[in-house]
């Protein structure tokens, strides 16, 4: 069944469809539900890997697609690898060289259905509270290595990056937007932690390839049926830009900053306060009789 307005609903996960603590509330369980009977397809579009995203998809039982790795990785409802876009591993390369340098752990994530590991954390350096908790918490495979060389995976890193307090990745994000410009794609961001979803001090650095967004893997996915006009987004961070821009119709998150609003149409209520649901019901579905189901 083909909706009237819409084929394709391009949902974020953290800030978004996910309350602060993680879950995701009834209300908008029940709304993306609705939004899936409707017929349009829902594709999830995450920063996450599919490891790191498999519990939530699960839950909602979603049977599509998953954007994952903020766009570097396209996957299957069942986490197998449809279409990747790796890191060039000169690129990685120099990443580990200021990394390293900087005294951070150097994170790489991998494509997980070629490698034994989600990700190779390379160099001697504590690993930041943070991941340790994120690792912990969602039973993330890891290979430790002490250098560069010993990644036994070269050519399928997705992304490379490093967590760690703002202040404390300042210099190595400014020597890598002069050294890597448009070789590579870099962000810089608040990190999800034990306490805060969204807006912490302690930040995340990741380098993509230059290409790499949620919105080109979307355009792979969809290949002939690509027609941005019948497309609808949801989101509320930097890696949600680029589909806020082109879908169309797009919503930002109130919890989103003022950057990620701009790029958006609409500005839905906060992830907290059952945001992605409102937001289904009155810019997706356009039906506002069902918001009696969060008031």
């Amino acid at each position: 069944m083909k909706h009237e307005r819409w084929d394709v609903l391009v949902v974020d996960l953290d800030g978004t469809l996910l309350c602060g603590n993680g879950n995701v509330s009834e209300a908008n369980r029940k709304s993306y539900e609705t939004v899936k009977d409707s017929g349009i397809e829902i594709v999830i579009a995450t920063g996450r890997c599919f490891s790191e995203c498999e519990h939530i998809l699960k839950l909602i039982e979603h049977d599509g697609v998953a954007i994952v790795a903020g766009g570097s990785q396209l996957c299957d409802a069942h986490g197998n690898s449809i279409q990747s876009d790796p890191l060039d591993r000169e690129i990685v390369r120099e990443v580990a060289h200021h990394i390293l340098d900087g005294n951070h752990r150097l994170l790489l994530l991998k494509n997980a259905s070629v490698c034994d590991a989600q990700y190779v954390l390379v160099g001697n350096a504590p690993l930041h509270h943070a991941s340790v908790w994120w690792f912990e918490t969602l039973g993330i495979s890891l290979l430790e290595v002490a250098t560069i060389e010993e990644d036994p995976w070269p050519d399928h890193t997705l992304r490379a990056g490093a967590v760690a307090e703002q202040r404390n990745l300042n210099q190595q994000v400014s020597i890598l937007v002069k050294q890597l410009q448009t070789r590579a794609k870099l962000q810089h961001w608040s990190a999800v932690t034990c306490s805060e979803a969204t807006g912490s001090e302690t930040h995340l650095l990741e380098v993509f390839g230059s290409a790499v967004n949620k919105w080109t893997m979307l355009q792979k996915h969809l290949g002939e049926k690509f027609d941005p006009q019948r497309i609808v987004a949801i989101g509320d961070g930097l890696n949600d830009v680029e589909v806020l821009q082109e879908s169309g119709r797009s919503i930002a998150m109130s919890n989103a900053n003022a950057f990620v609003q701009s790029h958006a149409d609409f500005i839905s209520g906060h992830h907290d306060a059952h945001g992605f649901a409102e937001a289904m019901y009155t810019w997706v579905l356009e039906d506002e009789s069902l918001l009696e189901q969060i008031r």
